[in-house]
């Protein structure tokens, strides 16, 4: 209870209540009203969450000055890039530095309140189309990621065969969703382009459609060009933003079309007329059909979110019954594309995401239970510390994610309501009055958040808090955004204020880039053992195409790295257990070739072996040496090069290849009689290449 000594009339108790307390007064408060403070701190109330608007007329502002910011940036970063090349330590930060400089300049000057929507619009493309470069800055010849890969090889089957979902062993279910590596095929059959150029193309593409389409749709469900602004630049601060979702994966052009089909069916929901309505209601349906055959995980959260708007639609006082119809129709398209397709391909995403999911949530609940010991936070699988600044800037990052979305959570909410000085709580008959249902489920989109953070401290269950992360950024975004605008900035209009937002932004963004690539964001000098990115090589690029020149067609078993190599440099067909469930491993890796290793690779049907000796230098940087399975998990030395190196001594096994580190070993013999020798004619061509390629084994 409050305590006000002196004059106490009605008039200023009330203005004291409101926040509204003028110098004035000269009573003298003995206990604050804490209850206030709070209510104020979360926006319960509708004068906390309002947003002041802008006078400036529409113009470029200083955003010519920006791209010429973010050009040197970008200068800077390919020096950055190529020292990490030449083994400088300084690479890496300064790489980071250079993604700093181009995103808090532009940052600083969106949020403040007196840019143009013209100039928040510019900016948000130059950063945008900046962030992309330093994509292609990373690997600018050629795909090194390794989902990369898995897409590169449905792109050549399509290029050669002429035709849609031949099997790939790598990813059996790239080739049943090939939405990417459609266009993509046909960009390289119209231009004559390879298809890292053509994929390139493609990716910037969808990446500027992406920024484009959220800030519209965020612009339309809060009617704020300034808070639309922000949110593109939080969401920026995804894990997978700067670098996984530019990589070659079907990922990279479903979210752009998930955005695409949100601001579509709110354009629909704003149109003046039911029937102005009906072509963008066709169009919607276009985009939800497109993303059914694309990305079967991004299709799914899309049915979530359409049908989740649809409920509060019903829900929603003052919506029309057209509108309730057409959000019914658009969710219910929306849960029957993603399955009928499904049904059509085969009901491949069962096998391929319940085992994951139920891995993951078994991890939680031991977890919880404290039955099992949590995955070590900055430390990789080989041991190595993450540098104190990424570990610090990671944990500050999170920290005011979370703390944007206590404060923007309920007063995003409350700026959604439809009275301007409305509680959000009182009374009862006010909770259905909001102006966009799609902001409602958007909000409540933000509880999985914490989510994904629970299964990032797991080892299975990291990857689907990634990717849970990344989704729900769609709502973070925004809250966070209005949690800016209304409170953190508030009525100031000085430029310290939205600096230190946006350096704040900024640590968000160099947190979600730590917590997905860290301290391998950049190629490394030397190759590093199992370590994707890291392990692209010139020298496992050259043995895989000698195997396409000189064996053809032939049915490999081979560690993790050169799998990718061989199905697409060398297009040889590849063993994993993702497609045959034999685990090729444990014939490679045991020490002795005994009758069950030799089962199991008759069994899989392969004909040749290729070890990588470099394996034997180091543990897995990514955890794992081939597949994944229980035993290769389990690595805690080195593979032995007398376990790999075991078909030498075998009379029924061939060295068909050889450069010093990487052997090739022919097992088609294995489990026939063996025919007596009968001399080859000599005809003068070489039947292997005994070529060595230059290399540091380290």
């Amino acid at each position: 209870m409050t305590v006000v000594k002196g004059r106490t009339c009605p008039d200023e108790q009330k203005a004291y209540q409101d926040g509204a307390y003028r110098h004035g007064y000269t009573g003298r408060v003995a206990i604050p009203r804490v209850d206030l403070w709070i209510a104020a701190f979360l926006g319960l109330r509708r004068q906390d969450s309002a947003v002041g608007g802008v006078a400036d007329p529409s113009s470029l502002g200083m955003s010519p000055v920006f791209a010429f910011l973010c050009s040197c940036a970008l200068v800077v970063a390919a020096l950055a890039a190529n020292a990490s090349r030449l083994g400088e330590g300084w690479a890496v930060p300064t790489f980071y530095c250079a993604i700093a400089v181009i995103f808090l300049p532009a940052a600083a000057r969106i949020i403040h309140p007196r840019a143009s929507r013209l100039e928040r619009l510019a900016l948000i493309v130059i950063v945008t189309s900046a962030l992309f470069v330093v994509r292609v800055i990373r690997a600018p010849v050629a795909f090194i990621d390794h989902d990369e890969f898995l897409h590169w090889a449905t792109v050549n089957d399509i290029l050669e065969a002429g035709r849609l979902f031949l099997p790939n062993p790598l990813l059996p279910v790239s080739p049943l969703y090939p939405g990417l590596e459609l266009i993509t095929s046909a960009l390289v059959n119209l231009s004559g382009l390879s298809v890292f150029a053509a994929g390139l193309i493609v990716l910037a593409t969808a990446r500027m459609m992406l920024m484009l389409a959220l800030f519209l749709l965020f612009e339309k469900i809060t009617d704020s060009a300034r808070i639309a602004s922000i949110a593109c630049l939080i969401y920026m601060g995804s894990s997978t933003f700067l670098l996984f979702d530019v990589h070659y994966s079907y990922e990279s052009l479903a979210i752009p079309m998930l955005a695409a089909v949100l601001l579509a069916s709110e354009s629909q929901r704003m149109e003046p007329s039911d029937a102005a309505g009906w072509p963008t209601v066709v169009a919607t349906v276009v985009l939800i059909l497109a993303l059914a055959a694309t990305h079967h995980l991004t299709s799914y959260f899309c049915t979530a979110l359409l049908c989740g708007t649809a409920v509060m639609e019903c829900l929603r006082q003052g919506a029309s019954a057209m509108q309730k119809r057409r959000a019914i129709l658009l969710a219910s398209i929306a849960v029957i594309a993603p399955v009928a397709w499904s049904k059509i391909v085969g009901n491949p995403t069962g096998s391929y995401i319940l085992p994951v999911l139920e891995g993951g949530i078994h991890e939680v609940a031991q977890l919880v239970s404290s039955s099992t010991s949590t995955r070590k936070l900055f430390v990789s699988d080989t041991g190595a510390l993450a540098p104190a600044w990424q570990r610090y800037l990671t944990m500050a990052g999170v920290a005011l994610i979370c703390l944007g979305l206590l404060t923007g959570f309920l007063r995003s909410l409350v700026f959604n309501g439809q009275h301007r000085n409305a509680s959000i709580l009182w009374p009862p008959t006010r909770w259905r009055l909001w102006r966009s249902s799609l902001l409602q489920i958007l909000v409540l989109v933000t509880l999985a958040y914490p989510v994904s953070i629970i299964f990032r401290l797991t080892r299975s269950g990291w990857e689907i808090g990634n990717r849970i992360g990344s989704l729900s950024f769609l709502g973070v975004a925004i809250v966070v955004a209005v949690a800016v605008a209304a409170f953190w900035y508030g009525t100031t209009r000085g430029w310290l204020r939205a600096t230190a937002l946006a350096a704040a932004a900024t640590t968000v963004l160099i947190a979600g880039v730590i917590s997905s690539e860290g301290p391998r964001i950049l190629v490394p000098a030397g190759y590093e053992v199992s370590a994707d990115s890291s392990s692209i090589e010139p020298m496992g690029i050259s043995a895989a195409r000698w195997t396409r020149q000189w064996l053809g067609g032939q049915h490999f078993a081979a560690d993790r790295i050169n799998r990718l190599l061989l199905s697409t440099y060398g297009r040889q067909k590849v063993s994993t257990t993702l497609e045959s469930g034999q685990d090729t491993s444990m014939a490679i890796t045991a020490a002795d070739l005994g009758p069950m290793e030799r089962k199991l690779l008759i069994d899989s049907g392969v004909g040749f072996v290729m070890v990588d000796l470099r394996l034997t230098t180091g543990l897995p940087g990514v955890g794992v040496y081939f597949d994944g399975g229980a035993q290769d998990r389990n690595h805690t030395v080195p593979l032995q090069s007398s376990s790999l190196l075991k078909f030498n001594s075998e009379p029924d096994v061939d060295r068909t290849f050889d450069n010093g580190f990487m052997v090739i070993f022919d097992v088609g013999r294995l489990g026939k009689a063996r025919q007596p020798a009968v001399p080859r004619k000599r005809t003068g061509e070489p039947v292997q290449s005994l070529e060595r390629t230059d290399g540091d084994l380290q």
